[in-house]
């Protein structure tokens, strides 16, 4: 079964300025964390119930990167 991921407009502007963040820093590595982090958000759609949960919230990491998703399962939504 998959979920149907919902990505909330203030996190793509925040995604935006980490981008931003390591595109500067150094050439490509801005798209290595938009891979990663895509990578990380359709495993949430194939299995969102597999990651730590703290309240109603539930948060996965980003691979190899210091930043983590933070979401919501609604039914059959993941709300990020």
């Amino acid at each position: 079964m998959s979920y149907t991921v919902q990505v909330l407009p203030e996190v793509t502007e925040e995604v935006g300025v980490i981008f931003g963040y390591y595109e500067g820093g150094k050439p490509g590595l801005g798209h290595r964390f938009q891979h990663a982090l895509n990578d990380c958000c359709q495993s949430l759609a194939l299995n969102p119930s597999g990651q730590k949960r703290k309240g109603d919230f539930r948060h996965a990491m980003v691979h190899k990167f210091p930043y983590r998703v933070v979401y919501e399962v609604r039914g059959q939504l993941v709300l990020i």
